[in-house]
This record gives C-alpha cells, sequence and structure tokens, in this order.
C-alpha cells in the first residue's frame, strides 16, 4: 500500500468517525438537552486531548502575545463551528445540513482572499458563486432544509473562516493537539454556561452516557484518523476526499432518521462538491507553477 492510499484510507476513516460522532449527538439530542449532551461529550473529550496536549510538550510553551490572540480567535471559531452546526442538526434533516457544510472549503478560499490577500481570479469566484448557488438550491423555500436550521450552519460555515484563518497565521507554532484541546475547553465551559443560564439538569440512564462517551472517543479516533491523513502522502490527493462526509451524512440521515434526500437537495449538494474540487484543482495548479517559476529562477 503507497502513501497516497495509506492518506485517502485515514482521511475516509476521519470523515466516518467524525460523522459517526454527531449522528450520536443527534441521537441522544432527541431525548436530552442539546448543552447537555455538549458538556457530557466534552468532559471526556478535554480529558483525551489534555493528555495528548501534555504528551506534546503543552506546560513547556511559552506563546507569545500574537500567538495567544491568534489561538483565542481560532479557538472562538471552533467553538462556534461546533455549537452551530449541532444546533443545526437538532432542526434540520442530517443530510441537507452535511450538504450545505461542504461550502466551508469555498468559504475560507473567500475568507483568505479578503483578510490575507490571497489572490483569486475570476475562475475561482465563478466557482464560489456556483457553491453558493447550490446552497440556494437546498434551501428553497418549501424545502425541509429552508429555515433556521440552515442559518446555523451558515453561522457554523462563519466559524471554520475564522478557526482556518487564524490557524494558517499561527503556523505551526502551536501543536495541533494543543489548539484541539483549547478547543474542547471552550466547549466545555460554554456548554456549561448555557446550560446554568437555561437552568435544570436532565437525569442521564446508563445507556445515554454510554453512547455520549463512545461519541466523544470515536471523535477522538477521527481527530487521530485526520493527523495521520495529513502526514501520508500528498496533501493534494488526500485533501478531496473530505467530501466523503457527504455520503456519510445522507446515509445515516437514511438510516437513522428516515431522511429521503430530495432531487434539488442532491444536484445543489452536486454542484457545491464540484465547485470545491474545481477550486482545490485551480489552487493545485497555481501551485504547481509557483513552484516550476520558483526552480526556473534558480537556474
Amino acid at each position: 500500500m503507497n502513501e497516497n492510499t495509506r492518506g485517502i484510507l485515514f482521511m475516509v476513516l476521519a470523515m466516518a468517525t467524525m460523522l459517526t460522532s454527531d449522528t450520536i449527538v443527534k441521537s441522544v439530542a432527541e431525548e436530552l438537552p442539546l448543552f447537555q449532551v455538549i458538556f457530557l461529550r466534552h468532559v471526556f473529550m478535554t480529558a483525551g486531548l489534555a493528555l495528548m496536549a501534555y504528551r506534546d510538550g503543552a506546560l513547556q510553551l511559552r506563546p507569545s502575545r500574537r500567538q495567544i490572540r491568534l489561538a483565542g480567535i481560532r479557538t472562538a471559531g471552533e467553538t462556534a463551528v461546533v455549537c452551530f452546526y449541532l444546533i443545526a442538526l437538532t432542526l434540520m434533516p442530517m443530510g441537507s445540513a452535511t450538504a450545505i457544510f461542504q461550502l466551508q472549503p469555498l468559504a475560507v478560499t473567500l475568507a483568505a482572499a479578503v483578510f490575507l490577500s490571497q489572490p483569486v481570479g475570476p475562475r475561482r469566484l465563478l466557482a464560489i458563486a456556483a457553491g453558493f448557488a447550490g446552497v440556494l438550491l437546498i434551501v428553497r423555500p418549501g424545502s425541509d432544509a429552508f429555515g433556521p436550521g440552515s442559518v446555523f450552519v451558515l453561522l457554523a460555515i462563519l466559524g471554520v473562516c475564522f478557526r482556518d484563518i487564524a490557524t494558517r497565521l499561527l503556523g505551526a507554532d502551536l501543536p495541533a493537539s494543543v489548539l484541539a484541546a483549547l478547543g474542547s475547553a471552550a466547549l466545555l465551559a460554554v456548554s456549561f454556561a448555557v446550560m446554568t443560564v437555561r437552568g435544570g439538569w436532565e437525569p442521564v440512564t446508563p445507556s445515554q452516557l454510554g453512547l455520549i462517551f463512545a461519541g466523544a472517543a470515536i471523535l477522538l479516533a477521527g481527530y487521530m484518523a485526520m493527523v495521520m491523513a495529513m502526514r501520508f502522502g500528498e496533501i493534494a490527493v488526500i485533501s478531496p476526499f473530505r467530501y466523503v462526509s457527504l455520503v456519510f451524512g445522507l446515509v445515516y440521515g437514511a438510516l437513522f432518521f428516515g431522511e429521503v434526500p430530495q432531487p434539488a437537495m442532491l444536484l445543489g449538494a452536486l454542484v457545491i462538491v464540484a465547485s470545491g474540487l474545481y477550486t482545490f484543482l485551480r489552487e493545485r495548479r497555481a501551485q504547481a507553477g509557483a513552484a516550476a517559476a520558483r526552480q526556473g529562477a534558480a537556474r
């Protein structure tokens, strides 16, 4: 098995485990308050990620003010992504939410152009516009995706932009486990605050607690699989397989929640994925062209 194949398998595993964890949250949240489920999941998640961060030397880090500020922005973005996306899952079909969420690479490309002054040509802008048109196909008035749920997915995508831009500016200065542990701890604090404001704590059965623990363990495995995916093979080969999450979202929605995707939703999802893949391929060609130009200049 070559490196690219191994990386692709880890990426598919990462997408499957993350969608599985989200499916568990959506299922348990039908019986318990959502933020109680988030709180319990991130009790386990924070403990596991804290151990990983400690292993990676978190206690020896001496971050600068700039790193602290960027880590704070990234943590806020990560918190928004998880909270808004999980809220969306409780309000709309899982397949529709997953399909709209595939807009994130296009949104990050646009955000990079605005905040990082990265060049975006007319073809990429057209691809971004096509991606948003795909979203309109999914959330058209009268569809199951039309309503507050789709707004929360778009807010989650906005959180992705803040998270990914801050991560790009941080570079490799802070270990990924430290950033993940900060995000999980923030979710723990936010979910506790929301529960305190709303008041009340619903009794949790052993089976519910077991499911939440399983969801946390599966999500941790997803994080590890994502790290392994990035370590093997070429990112340009592996990254497009993120879109396999759409398949899992549609399958899980049909199997566990009886969701039947409508033709317009499938068409919209196809438009979003095609737009994202086109943008990714344009980026890959641009990077290859820049590398060839540097080699030519060196000669």
